[in-house]
């Protein structure tokens, strides 16, 4: 399955979601070996962040997913933040347990991440409850 491992690792590059159709194609034009091609149709149809289609296809990925959030630009960690809060629904409705998990990890590492940066961020006193307030 190294090929298939290698194929995402190439596709994922700048993209959070790539549909089946498009990973089963992208793998005949590589002219992968029939094996990995047959693993890949097999997928259900739908779009898949890198860890869905490692996990759909029962393949340990190498390494984590994602770049650690001390070593994103403030830009970068903004973005990553916002994606991973739209697409919180999604994974937790639909997403496999492992790439929930994930999900949950990438959030918690990042939102931290975000604090360790702005301890001193504005908070609305209209969100404090009564006991925090005073």
């Amino acid at each position: 399955m190294r090929d298939i491992e290698e194929l995402l690792e190439e596709l994922y590059a700048g993209q959070e979601r790539i549909s089946r159709s498009e990973i089963y194609r992208r793998a005949v034009a590589l002219d992968l070996p029939a094996g990995a091609a047959t693993a890949l149709e097999a997928l259900p149809e739908g779009d898949y962040a890198q860890e869905e289609a490692l996990e759909a296809l029962a393949i340990e990925p190498a390494s984590p997913i994602g770049v650690p959030g001390a070593a994103l630009s403030e830009p970068d960690l903004t973005r990553e933040l916002r994606h991973l809060h739209e697409t919180r629904e999604d994974a937790l409705r639909h997403a496999p347990e492992r790439a929930l998990a994930n999900h949950d990890d990438r959030t918690a590492e990042l939102e931290a991440e975000y604090l360790r940066r702005h301890p001193e961020r504005e908070v609305d006193p209209r969100r404090l409850r009564p006991s925090e307030a005073g």
